[in-house]
């Protein structure tokens, strides 16, 4: 008797299942209540090409595209820039916009999503794309134009032939579905790939018209300047498909502005651009005040006298607000340090490592680091008015005792003479979770280094992990978000951007970006 209302039920789950399942696919192309208060507006319905037109021509191409199942196709047709039906772009043109669009691409697929499509393009005498400054959408793996180009600038979600997406962009595979958003916010372009942000840059900028010039569009004058433009999806030959295409129309809002959570700019370590200050200083100050950074903490003085840099930096209306020195330096020469910080401006010295016999801390070692905290940061204190800070490093939380050493530090050294600056992925990565060390020890954090791990990476307790693992912020393990609201919390004085990789000129502007829109 059991059997048959088991069957029932079964079939009645099943049946609920599928149904449910439709309701979750019938929601393609259409708003929320919640999107269409925020003003989102649909540019495809799943059903009609309306809005829509030939990029050279008044009317929908005849061919080369279809609707099918509610979803935007282009038909595979040779490989072959526009030689089908052509580009379609929207009728109406847009300046300040996020714009989203899902895509499905097939093996060896090449497309595109163009944006700033200037509407008074001659018709071209042979089948080409309309110019326009486009997001690409390719399969890296197989088609040929991956690795063409410069540095990786043709691969999917990069600015076509001029700057690349980060390298641990969250692609999806072949077959699957992936999101794209773009943001126009005056000059400032952002592009997204599955929620993360993977490339950022300033149209105008010297160097994006650097970038322009090295770039197939040389020859094109006022490329990608234009104050509003059409939205573009490109035919290229392969079989591409788009649904819940959607734009939302927004006000400018100036680039000096920052979010809810971060109260100022965040700063940026000088390790950070370790390679060109040692080439060029003064230029390399000129790059971070490009990018809107006016405050560094320096962990070198890359061969420069500490009131020569104080002279740069009042030039440039910029400031040192931490100086970073070596544990040797802190004991053997902490009046020089203490002169030094004085003369860049700096409010805080910090050392960021304690010599120890390759991975393993003793509390030997951790006792002699206390005895020297404490009196460095004494002296640099009462003499110079400065706070002393230890930056963790991921060795120190080895245990001891059933604690750490970094509790270690943090039970025995004087408060009044030592604080600390906590560095977010050298507390991630030996397992620990950064919110949860703000909670237990507070205002002892002053400073912060904000930065985030690659996906995938385990982390250990040696302290040291390939410079490549530093990604730009938003892409990696560590909740980024999570951590600056408890910074903010206990009273975080100044946030540094720091990036050891070989990347920084795409993934500084990224994790900057992202900063000032949480």
């Amino acid at each position: 008797m059991k059997y048959p209302i088991f069957k029932e039920k079964s079939l009645l789950f099943i049946t609920i299942f599928f149904l449910g399942w439709g309701f979750v696919q019938a929601q393609d192309n259409t708003l929320s209540k919640k999107e269409k208060k925020a003003g989102w507006q649909l540019l495809f319905d799943g059903k009609t090409t309306t809005g829509w037109k030939g990029a050279f021509t008044d009317n929908f191409p005849t061919k080369g595209w279809k609707i099918e199942n509610g979803l935007l196709e282009v038909d595979a047709n040779g490989g072959a820039e526009s030689a089908d039906g052509g580009d379609i772009v929207t009728l109406k043109e847009y300046d300040n916009f996020e714009l989203k669009v899902d895509f499905k691409l097939t093996k060896g697929a090449n497309s595109g999503v163009k944006y700033f499509v200037a509407p008074q393009q001659a018709t071209p005498a042979s089948p080409r794309s309309a110019f326009g400054l486009e997001f690409q959408l390719l399969d890296d793996a197989v088609h040929p134009d991956a690795k063409l180009g410069k540095n990786g600038n043709r691969t999917i979600s990069s600015l076509y032939d001029l700057i690349p997406a980060i390298d641990n962009k969250p692609t999806k595979p072949i077959g699957d579905w992936n999101t794209l958003k773009i943001v126009s916010n005056g000059t400032h372009i952002e592009h997204w790939l599955n929620g993360v942000m993977v490339l950022t840059y300033e149209r105008g900028s010297q160097k994006f018209n650097d970038l322009i010039t090295n770039s197939k569009y040389k020859n094109i004058p006022g490329f990608g300047l234009g104050e509003k433009g059409r939205i573009l999806l490109q035919e290229h030959g392969f079989k591409v498909y788009f649904k819940n295409i959607k734009i939302k129309e927004t006000k400018f809002m100036p680039d000096t502005r920052t979010g809810k959570l971060l109260k100022e700019i965040p700063g940026v370590v000088s390790f950070t651009y370790r390679h060109s200050f040692e080439k060029n200083f003064s230029a390399t100050l000129d790059t971070i005040k490009s990018l809107g950074i006016t405050n560094i903490e320096f962990s070198n003085l890359f061969g420069q006298k500490s009131e020569d840099i104080k002279k740069m930096l009042d030039e440039r209306e910029m400031i040192c607000t931490s100086f970073g020195v070596n544990y040797d330096d802190l004991v053997k020469n902490v009046e020089q340090v203490g002169k030094n910080a004085k003369k860049l401006g700096a409010k805080f010295v910090r050392v960021a490592w304690i010599p120890h016999n390759k991975t393993t801390l003793t509390i030997e070692i951790t006792k002699q680091a206390v005895t020297d905290f404490n009196t460095a940061g004494k002296l640099l204190k009462d003499k110079y008015g400065l706070t002393f800070c230890y930056h963790n490093h991921g060795f120190d939380m080895q245990t001891y005792n059933g604690k750490t050493f970094f509790d270690y530090l943090m039970a025995n050294t004087n408060p009044e003479y030592v604080s600390f600056e906590l560095d977010i992925l050298w507390a991630f990565h030996p397992g620990k979770n950064p919110v949860e060390l703000m909670k237990k020890y507070g205002s002892r954090f002053k400073l912060m280094h904000v930065k985030d791990l690659r996906r995938g990476i385990l982390g250990d307790l040696t302290g040291a992990t390939p410079v490549e693992n530093d990604v730009a912020l938003g892409s990696g393990q560590i909740n980024i978000p999570a951590v600056i609201k408890e910074a903010q919390k206990i009273g975080i004085k100044y946030f540094y951007i720091e990036d050891e990789s070989k990347a920084v000129n795409l993934q500084v502007p990224v994790s900057l970006t992202f900063l000032k829109n949480l």
